[in-house]
């Protein structure tokens, strides 16, 4: 039998109704042309026929005197338990279907049964459909979900389809051991913790001067955030919206200014709740903090669960224009990076550990009212497939992550890249944000003020280069050059400014500002520059 982590076993013991600890996914498909029949019925049949259940998927819980937690073979799985359907009432558009995502995503997992449920969803409009895959956090992370759940999609259109289920995967298994066995085994893992010792005491130092106003650490002391209309523990209804991002456009922005994708879509997270809180006249005197998951699996593991690490990073102040935003949260990470590199990895965990420990007891006692919160937001950016992926045929166009909300924080901005776009899935709390379609919206505004500036700002460095190759007469080819660049610069800002990004729920949104200049007028302009990866 496989034993759970400490830290798996951490989603279990701090899971109550109004805070589940499972993580989910939205697929969206497009049902093939010229189909003969009715195909979403087709399609469930064929997951139905495949009933024989493979490991992970027919693993419950099986809890021992001494609290800890292994997996066990379930020999009687009700399949139809774990796979349903349904069918969205008319016309089905985005809002109906999020609807009831948002009540499929507030209901715990039985645990009596395996921790994974899976709902094939028909009445989408423009001959769509959707699959809501949910499974409990103690049984897998971000990484592995993705690993699992993608596992039934081909890239090629015409492959036979097999069920997630149904598909042999390699565990470690183990052996029941006795109480002394398993007291030994929790020591010889404690005594690991207790390595870790003199590096995570000299980060609790520093965090400890760095509250005291002593020190500046390289990542923020716990419990220092301000507060927020969703700095609170959440309740159980939730809220879920969705947004999408161009990836080659945000890589282009990486590129352009020195920064990694990562550091420029939590500059667009910053900016979006930033003024989603101004638009409700709530300004902020201190930088938003962002909790941000940090991956420990080692590659090619497939087989373990949770590896991950949370890490707090502090965005930018308010006022910051969104070059400069992305300057300092690109700085924040740089240095969040440095100081992780000097812990182990169990250093890391026992951190995580502990500052998510005194989150719940916060949550508990209801001091969330009264201290300051740990953390703002969780924001994670979660790698997928290049290519488009198939289901029996049918296309998933988009891929969307439904996740947890941590405890003391009301709101979860995931990303999910898939096939040119970066995914974007936000979960509230109901009461707390019951109007999340406006931050998704301010998400794609925020992506579109973000592009224009840099591009306007990349475009202002070249035309001042060929200002001063000017004064040369032996530099025609490089003036060919330059000008080919900034002309395409140009072209590229135009088009930005002529794409119009849509949300779930919202119109199509414009951009805010205009990049689409005369190259001797950008030259004119006192903006800020970066260099040009053209």
């Amino acid at each position: 039998m496989q034993a759970l982590t400490l830290v798996d076993m951490g989603f279990l013991y701090t899971e109550t109704v109004a805070s589940p600890k499972h993580v989910a996914g939205l697929q969206i498909f497009t049902i093939p042309d010229n189909y003969e029949g009715n195909f979403t019925r087709d399609l469930f049949d064929c997951l139905m026929s495949q009933d024989e259940v493979k490991q992970p998927f027919n693993l419950k819980l099986k809890k021992q005197l001494t609290g800890q937690f292994y997996w066990k073979k379930d020999d009687y799985i009700d399949l139809s338990y774990h796979v349903r359907f349904a069918m969205l009432p008319q016309p089905g558009n985005e809002s109906q279907l999020l609807h009831f995502v948002e009540h499929q995503h507030e209901t715990l997992l039985d645990r009596n049964r395996p921790l994974w449920e899976m709902v094939l969803i028909d009445g989408l409009e423009d001959n769509k459909f959707a699959i809501y895959l949910k499974a409990h956090h103690a049984f897998t992370d971000g990484a592995k979900a993705n690993q699992l759940l993608m596992s039934y999609l081909s890239n090629q259109t015409d492959a036979p389809m097999t069920a997630f289920w149904n598909i042999e995967r390699e565990q470690k298994e183990k052996e029941l051991d006795s109480m002394l066995t398993s007291i030994t085994k929790t020591s010889k893992k404690l005594s690991g913790q207790v390595k870790s010792i003199p590096s995570l005491a000299k980060l609790t130092t520093k965090l400890l001067f760095q509250a005291a106003n002593v020190y500046k650490a390289d990542m923020p002391t716990p419990f220092m955030a301000p507060k927020t209309p969703f700095s609170i523990s959440p309740k159980r209804a939730r809220r879920a919206a969705i947004s999408a991002l161009p990836l080659t456009r945000v890589k282009r922005i990486g590129k352009m200014t020195g920064a990694t994708i990562n550091d420029v879509v939590v500059t667009i997270c910053d900016m979006a709740i930033h003024n989603y809180l101004a638009n409700k006249n709530f300004n902020l005197k201190k930088p938003l903090v962002a909790q941000m998951p940090m991956s420990l699996r080692d590659a090619g593991d497939t087989v373990t669960n949770n590896q991950v690490a949370i890490s707090l990073v502090e965005l930018a102040y308010r006022g910051e224009s969104p070059l400069e935003r992305l300057m300092t949260i690109k700085d924040s990470c740089i240095k969040l990076k440095n100081e992780t590199r000097l812990l182990t990895k169990e250093a890391l965990t026992s951190y995580t550990m502990a500052s998510q420990g005194l989150a719940v007891v916060s949550e508990l006692f209801n001091l969330d009212t009264v201290l300051p919160p740990m953390g703002n937001v969780l924001i994670s950016n979660v790698p997928g497939p290049r290519e488009p992926l198939y289901m029996m045929g049918a296309k998933m166009d988009q891929c969307f992550p439904i996740s947890v909300l941590p405890p003391g924080m009301s709101l979860n901005i995931t990303l999910y890249s898939y096939n040119g776009l970066i995914n974007v899935g936000l979960v509230s709390c109901r009461s707390a944000l019951p109007d999340l379609s406006n931050l998704a919206e301010y998400v794609s505004n925020a992506f579109i003020e973000l592009e224009n500036e840099v591009l306007a700002s990349a475009t202002t460095s070249v035309t001042e280069q060929i200002a001063r190759l000017v004064l040369s007469n032996d530099n025609s080819g490089i003036k060919q050059e330059s000008l080919a660049i900034i002309e395409q610069l140009l072209a590229d800002a135009q088009k930005a400014e002529d794409v119009q990004v849509t949300t779930a729920n919202t119109a199509p949104v414009q951009p805010t500002t205009n990049s689409s200049v005369s190259a001797s007028k950008v030259a004119e302009k006192k903006t800020k520059t970066v260099p040009a990866s053209a």
